[in-house]
This record gives structure tokens, C-alpha cells and sequence, in this order.
């Protein structure tokens, strides 16, 4: 072959090194390949990114800062605890409480650690998060130790305040007694936590973490277990109000808003925003 030739294409093959060196690698067809376009889900800051993936566990934090300083010990006449510091650091070093924050701690540092949850997107680290922190804590630690089985120290006292059938004896309310009908629809749906929504959660938990892509079937699944929980839980009052009936709801508007006016609406918008997200998949 003609020698200028030979040297063209060296000079060529050198020139694509350089520039593949350099970081500029060239495209086909073009001197060099272009920036891919930022994602219109990112952020400039750390400090939102974080929220998005951890506020789940962090609304769990808070709502254990609200229970340990809320002013439940003036209650009269709901089983007050003994007195507000033993009520507080019988709470804290419980068994029950003690193995829900210890069980969502171990947890992530196993999702971080060594399944690698970071390297997924920020909303699939806040879903894993959500179904964790429903297994260890809103449904587990709060509905089934302290509503159903009222086990764990001070929150038990924030359940029996926040629906008064929690405490079974209608004429003293002060005198705790064996289980009652009047538990009857309370009793239903917490049981539907412990053996359906808290089992769900973990195993949803589990599929995010190994990124198994089954995680969007359980999780619609888990979404309308948990929409329809709201509707068994809250559902009872809501009908007796609107006939006209007194409710067993509190009259301590702090804990109304809490336990009555915010957390169905995350427990309802939530689960049907990934619920939505699934079925796009």
C-alpha cells in the first residue's frame, strides 16, 4: 500500500487516542460526544435529597420526640402512667420499644451496607424506607404494641386517649379490664396489621434493598391493604359523626390533629402515590 496512507491513518488512530485520553471521547460521526441533559428530578443541594430519601424514618424520629414530650401525664382519668420521667424512661428502655428502633437501625445499615441501597434513585431509597419504617414502627410498634396488645409505656396512654374504647371499661375508665366487644372494629384492624401489613412490609422492605423487580407487585398489593386499613380504622367514628353520634375520639386537640386529622392522610395519599407508580412500571 502507498506509505501516505499508512501515515494518514497513524495519525488518525493517535488523534483518537488523545482526545479518548483527555476525557473527551469522540462520538460517531462528531468531533466528540455530547453531555447527557440533567434529569429534571435532581438537586443542587445534598440537604433536599436527603429529606426525600429519609423522611420517612425521620417522621418516625419526631414521632417519638412528640410522644415523650407530649402532656399526656395531665390526663385524668385514662390510665395515667405513674408519672411523667418513669413514663418516659419506661418507654425508652422497653423491650417493645427497644426492638423497633434497634430492628430499623440494623436494617438500613444492612440495606446500605451490604445490599448498596445508595446506588438506587432517591425515590426508590424513600419507598424502601416508607415500607421499613411501617414494618418496624407505625404498624408494629405504634397499632400493634401499644394499641393492640398495649405493651409499650406511654404510648399505650397516647392510644387510649386518642379513642377511648381502647379502654374497655365504659363507667371507669381508670380500671383496666379483660378484652371487650367494644374493641370489636379497633381489635380487626390492628390484627390486619400484625398478620398481613407488618409481613408485607418487611418482605417489600426486602425486594427494594436486593432490588428484586417483583418489589412493585407487593408494594400494590401492600398500598391497597393499607388504604383500605384507613377506611376500617377511621371509617366507625367518622359514620357515627356524621349521624350525629358522639365520637371516642379526643378532646386533647393536639392529639386529634396527630392522630385524627393528619396521619390518614399520609397513610391514604401515600400508599396510592406509589400504588400509581407501580402500575406504571
Amino acid at each position: 500500500m502507498p506509505a501516505p496512507l499508512d501515515k494518514t491513518n497513524e495519525r488518525l488512530r493517535a488523534r483518537s487516542r488523545s482526545r479518548t485520553r483527555s476525557g473527551r471521547p469522540a462520538a460517531k460521526g462528531r468531533g466528540y460526544a455530547k453531555k447527557p441533559a440533567a434529569s429534571s428530578w435532581s438537586f443542587s443541594s445534598p440537604v433536599p435529597s436527603f429529606l426525600l430519601r429519609f423522611w420517612p424514618a425521620v417522621f418516625m424520629a419526631v414521632s417519638i420526640v412528640a410522644v415523650v414530650f407530649l402532656p399526656i401525664d395531665q390526663e385524668q382519668g385514662i390510665f395515667v402512667e405513674p408519672s411523667a420521667a418513669d413514663s418516659r424512661r419506661a418507654m425508652l428502655t422497653s423491650p417493645p420499644f427497644v426492638y423497633c428502633v434497634g430492628a430499623t437501625l440494623m436494617a438500613l445499615r444492612w440495606a446500605y451496607g451490604k445490599k448498596g441501597a445508595a446506588k438506587m434513585s432517591d425515590v426508590e431509597q424513600m419507598a424502601m424506607v416508607w415500607h421499613l419504617t411501617n414494618a418496624t414502627w407505625w404498624s408494629c410498634g405504634c397499632d400493634s404494641f401499644s394499641g393492640l396488645f398495649q405493651i409499650m409505656p406511654r404510648m399505650r396512654t397516647v392510644y387510649r386517649i386518642l379513642d377511648t374504647k381502647h379502654g374497655v371499661n365504659w363507667d371507669d375508665q381508670t380500671m383496666p379490664l379483660p378484652w371487650n366487644p367494644n374493641r370489636a372494629a379497633l381489635d380487626s384492624v390492628y390484627w390486619a396489621e400484625t398478620t398481613v401489613h407488618v409481613p408485607l412490609a418487611w418482605l417489600t422492605f426486602y425486594l427494594y434493598a436486593t432490588r428484586s423487580k417483583k418489589r412493585y407487585l407487593t408494594e400494590a398489593f401492600l398500598g391497597g391493604v393499607q388504604f383500605v386499613g384507613c377506611f376500617g380504622y377511621y371509617g366507625p367514628e367518622t359514620l357515627a359523626w356524621l349521624h350525629g353520634f358522639a365520637t371516642t375520639w379526643p378532646d386533647n386537640q393536639i392529639i386529634w390533629w396527630i392522630g385524627v386529622g393528619c396521619v390518614p392522610l399520609v397513610w391514604c395519599a401515600f400508599p396510592i402515590g406509589l400504588t400509581v407508580r407501580a402500575l406504571m412500571k
